[in-house]
């Protein structure tokens, strides 16, 4: 049975006034619903330098290899592909068996001085 085509431009006449009507909303009231994060105590944190996508990052001045599974997460704990990372930041990471980094946590300014240093 094919919907009325006033029925269908009563609901878009609708949804465009509500739309109208609604307040513009500012994205730092968002911040009060994201979660925090819970860092792994275990983990040591640096300085880590933009990766240039050879396998290694640098870290306290000291290159180191990335696993292969490696995974970066940014301050509002997003994964992020390594090439978008373009500044130094505090990070908190993990190392596996073989001493590769597996995991990387990008900290907020909240976050660094929060987080014990190892």
């Amino acid at each position: 049975m094919p919907i009325p085509a006033s029925l269908i431009a009563s609901i878009v006449s609708a949804i465009i006034e509500t739309a109208a009507q609604s307040p513009t909303r500012d994205p730092s009231q968002y911040e009060i619903y994201a979660t925090t994060r819970t860092l792994p105590p275990e983990a040591k944190t640096g300085v880590m330098l933009p990766p240039l996508g050879d396998g290694l990052v640098v870290i306290n001045g000291q290159p180191m290899r990335l696993a292969p599974t490696a995974q970066f997460r940014s301050e509002r704990n997003l994964i992020v592909m390594t090439m978008s990372i373009q500044k130094p930041s505090e990070v908190v990471y993990l190392t596996d068996t073989s001493g590769a980094i597996y995991r990387v946590w990008m900290l907020s300014l909240s976050e660094s001085s929060a987080h014990q240093k190892n």
